[in-house]
């Protein structure tokens, strides 16, 4: 269940930033870094 509440948030904030002119590849790389900074 995880993984599929992890999904929906992906693609809300893909469609928000979609809405506010944000490049997908930005995104990814912002979450990259992240997750890079969590490990």
């Amino acid at each position: 269940m995880q993984t599929v509440d992890l999904d929906l948030e992906w693609v809300y904030l893909l469609l928000s930033a979609k809405k506010a002119g944000i490049k997908a590849e930005e995104i990814r790389r912002f979450f990259n870094e992240k997750a890079l900074k969590a490990i």
